[in-house]
């Protein structure tokens, strides 16, 4: 049986504060946003990159690693290190994700506990269909948390929170992607976060 070996490659994302890395498998079979340090026991690869002291929000998607850090320092002089780093702690066997624990910890803070409307599963339709692939190449995720009287209201997460770019994005490209398959009772689209 032939071992897999990961490579991993960092792109930049419209967010200068994250930088995405980009592994060529699956690292994770859910997309998981980490706002503080996770365990050792459940998340070991995380844990590792929360030891680096700039580090301030990871968000896990199935094939990369978006890290967002702090201002005391440039990703022009850490991102080759931090990208070496992924690379050998995958190919020396330490996990992104313990997968049986993984619902247990660091989930996005908004839960829906309602059922769906139907205009609400179009509107995750068109989400899947036509914006989550986009932001996922920018590093983040887009979800719909509620839709009400013509106000979308998403969560972003990843290098889309925060991002300076998000503003013209959800107005210029998710409020009329959404206006131009469902039509113009979509009125705004507005983040959570």
């Amino acid at each position: 049986m032939k071992e897999k070996i990961y490579t991993v490659y960092s792109e930049y994302t419209p967010n200068p504060k994250v930088m995405k890395f980009v592994c060529n498998q699956i690292i994770s079979s859910e997309m998981i946003e980490f706002d503080n340090t996770p365990t050792q026991n459940n998340f070991p690869l995380i844990y590792e990159l929360f030891l680096l002291p700039f580090v301030e929000v990871i968000f896990l998607g199935k094939n990369f690693i978006s890290i967002e850090k702090n201002d005391k320092i440039e990703w022009d002089d850490i991102s080759f290190e931090i990208r070496v780093m992924i690379q050998e702690k995958l190919n020396s066997g330490i996990l992104v994700s313990n997968k049986n624990k993984i619902n247990k910890e660091n989930k996005p803070s908004v839960k829906i506990n309602r059922k769906r409307t139907k205009k609400e599963l179009l509107i995750e339709e068109v989400f899947e269909k036509n914006i989550r692939p986009y932001v996922m190449q920018d590093g983040g995720d887009i979800s719909l948390i509620s839709y009400d009287n013509g106000i979308v209201k998403v969560l972003l997460q990843g290098a889309c929170n925060g991002c300076p770019s998000s503003t013209f994005t959800l107005k210029q490209g998710i409020e009329k992607r959404l206006r131009d398959i469902i039509g113009e009772e979509i009125k705004e689209v507005v983040p959570v976060n």
